[in-house]
């Protein structure tokens, strides 16, 4: 099994019950990083998306290069990889710059 979190079984054989397990299993997790969230009194909805970018800002703030964490992601190309950061790292510089106004 090439997965981290192997959610799929022989059960889930047609595309459709591989989305909807998918689906499931991602709110779940979310409900449960909401929940965590709260515990900790964060400013900020956690969810698997701010865990994807959170991730991919670290690997890239520690020097990582583009490739390895094209791959990490599972982007098709690192381009796709650098818009992604890109496109972060710019709604990061737009919240600090309001800070100084």
């Amino acid at each position: 099994n090439s997965y981290i979190f192997p959610i799929l079984s022989s059960f889930h054989k047609t595309e459709q019950q591989k989305i909807n397990r998918i689906h499931k299993v991602i709110g779940k997790v979310n409900a449960c990083l909401k929940t965590l969230g709260d515990e900790l009194e964060l400013d900020k909805k956690l969810t698997t998306y701010v865990a994807r970018h959170s991730y991919a800002t670290t690997l890239k703030r520690a020097g990582v290069s583009t490739s390895l964490i094209c791959d990490a992601l599972g982007h098709s190309s690192e381009r796709v990889t650098q818009i992604y950061l890109d496109s972060f790292e710019n709604t990061q510089l737009k919240a600090a710059m309001k800070n100084l106004l």
